[in-house]
Order: C-alpha cells, then structure tokens, then sequence
C-alpha cells in the first residue's frame, strides 16, 4: 500500500506530499487538496516503515514530502504551520497539478519514467503516474511548466494540534534521516508554539477562549517525543504540568473521560466526547498513551477501563484507542515497551 500511495496520482511527484484521497480505488485520481494533518502522518508512516526496514526509494520520498511542507506551509507571521491548500486554482480543480500531454511530451525520457497517454488519463490532462524513480532534472522541468500557473489557495491557520503532530513527525524523520537535522528543526519549531501557545492560556487557533482536548493530547505527546529524542527533559516536565492542566479542564470523573471541549465551556457545537479516530488520531486515546509514557499508571488505568467499555460497539473506529490499550496493558504486566511497541525476547 505504501508504494501505491508513493507511486500513483494521490501523491505529488514534482514537489512532493499527499493530496487527500483519491476518488478511484487504484490511488490514481486525487481529491488534489493538501492538509497538514494527511502529510505529517504520511511521513510518521513512512519514518515507522523505514525504521522497520530501510528503502532509499521511501527515504527520498520521505525527504521530499518534508521540504514541500516547510517551503509550502511555513507562515510568515509565526513561522508555525498553516492547514492546507485548496484543490482548484481558477476555478478549476487539479489545474495546478495536472498536465496536458504537449506540455510534457518533448521533455527527455519523461515516458521512461511516467505512464504518459495523448489522452490523458483523466479529463485527456495527464495525473503523473510514477514507473520509476525520476532524475533531478526532469522533476525540475516539470516544476518549471507547474510555476507558470497560479498556485491554490494556501489557509495560513496555525492550529496547535496540527503542529505538534508535525512536530513528532519530524523527530520520528530524523531517525531516518538524521544528516537533515531535523530533531533541531522539531526544537526551533517547538520555540515558536511555546511563544505563540505557552506564554498564555492554550488555546487552538486564533480565537484566544477556544481550546480542545486534541490540543493539549498532540502537544503532550510531541514534548515526550522531544524528551526522548533529546534526552532534555524539561520536555517531560512541561508534558507533566500540561497533564494536569488538561485533567483539570477537560476530564470528566463521573465517567473517567475526556472531553472534547473544556468543562465549563458553553460551546455545544462540538460532540462533547469522542473516542474514534477522525482525520487525527483520537485525543482519548493519545491522552491514555501520554499518561501511560508519563508513568500516570493510576490516572492510564481509569482512562484505559473507560474506553475499553466502547470497544464492543465502536473498536472498528478506534485504532488508536486499541493501540494505547496494548501500551497501557504492555507496561502494567512489566513488559519493555514503548508506545511503538515491545522488545522482543530472543
């Protein structure tokens, strides 16, 4: 599967990165928008894979996929991420991206390297469909047509649990990648939230009284990825105070459970709680893996009894609720885990 997605139209083979999803089975045709939140777990997947086993072709797509962002989403004002680009420029979805067959068709060897069609391969414009890995050279030609045209709209929100899932993907990248430096670029990154986010009470976005659980799961869990990727464990010292701050505000006792939204706020447009995973990984579930990596055992084991219950009727919506409970209960019976797993006795 990944080489599909590395491979096919859904990812962008002139400057990298994932688009949404694609409306075909084969990964051919994408929905071409861009999100932070698709990307940054696009390159902890590819960061986890090549943990597992090492790929110089996942690797260069890996690194790819990073510089786009940080050329493409880095905003001026905070330096911090913004969300995502639109699909359409000129009121034509894809224009951007796609290509039409006498734009490309004199470019050398290009057919060596792309499936290239007179007819297209969708709406006769061509979605650059990899056959194998292409040369410098010509990604630079392509990006040379794609600059004559307008680019998408680019939203420029910096929301704090996007950033913070970047950030983790960026110490997850660094593992594999370690000569790009970019456990250093997680760090300058985690200096501009806490400017923007720390200094004051958290909160999302721009909007100064909004602030939800997911918020505050995504950053405790990039401060402990930070604490042990660099051994500074102020890092986890901050992570402890924020686990309180959100048990406080966000916690519910008579149900041992987060909620989505603060207690006291009046906001009702947010389901109060939720357990499954949406385009990000559940907050719950997060929360239980930083209570559990925190050594929180008593605080995890309440968390960890709640959402079990909802496992019979919702666990197919609950990965990473499941994968918590394994850590949780992993770490209880004495187990040499981590929240990516177990060591292996031989």
């Amino acid at each position: 599967i990944l080489k599909q997605i590395c491979s096919k139209g859904i990812y962008d083979h002139v400057e990298g990165g994932i688009s949404r999803y694609t409306v075909d089975e084969d990964w051919i045709i994408p929905h071409f928008e861009k999100m932070l939140y698709d990307n940054a777990q696009f390159i902890l997947l590819i960061s986890k894979y090549c943990k597992i086993k090492s790929d110089d072709y996942f690797k260069h797509k890996l690194e790819q996929s990073i510089e786009f962002l940080i050329k493409n989403f880095t905003t001026e004002e905070s330096g911090l991420m913004g969300s995502a680009y639109d699909a359409d420029s000129e009121g034509e979805e894809g224009k951007y991206y796609v290509y039409s067959y006498n734009e490309i068709k004199d470019l050398e060897d290009i057919s060596k390297y792309f499936e290239i069609e007179s007819k297209g391969n969708w709406e006769n414009k061509i979605i650059l469909i990899e056959k194998r890995l292409p040369p410098k050279k010509l990604i630079e030609q392509l990006l040379e047509i794609r600059k004559k045209k307008n680019k998408p709209f680019f939203d420029k929100k910096v929301q704090l649990d996007l950033n913070c899932l970047w950030i983790s993907s960026l110490v997850a990248a660094n593992e594999i990648l370690p000569e790009k430096k970019y456990l250093k670029l997680a760090e300058k990154y985690f200096l501009k939230i806490e400017k923007l986010f720390l200094s004051k009470d958290i909160c999302h976005s721009y909007s100064k009284n909004i602030a939800f659980l997911e918020d505050y799961a995504f950053l405790i869990n990039a401060l402990l990825d930070l604490s042990n990727a660099t051994m500074n464990f102020k890092y986890t010292d901050i992570a402890k105070k924020l686990s309180i701050e959100v048990t406080d505000k966000f916690y519910i006792n008579e149900k041992n459970i987060f909620q989505k939204n603060k207690k006291n706020s009046k906001d009702l447009f947010f389901t109060p709680i939720e357990i499954s995973d949406n385009t990000t990984p559940s907050g719950n579930a997060m929360m239980l893996s930083n209570f559990t990596r925190l050594g929180f055992m008593s605080e995890a084991k309440k968390l960890s009894t709640s959402l079990h219950g909802y496992l019979n009727i919702y666990k197919s919506y609950m990965v990473t609720a499941i994968k918590a409970l394994d850590f949780f209960n992993s770490k209880l019976s004495g187990k040499n885990c981590n929240e990516q797993g177990c060591e292996l006795n031989d």
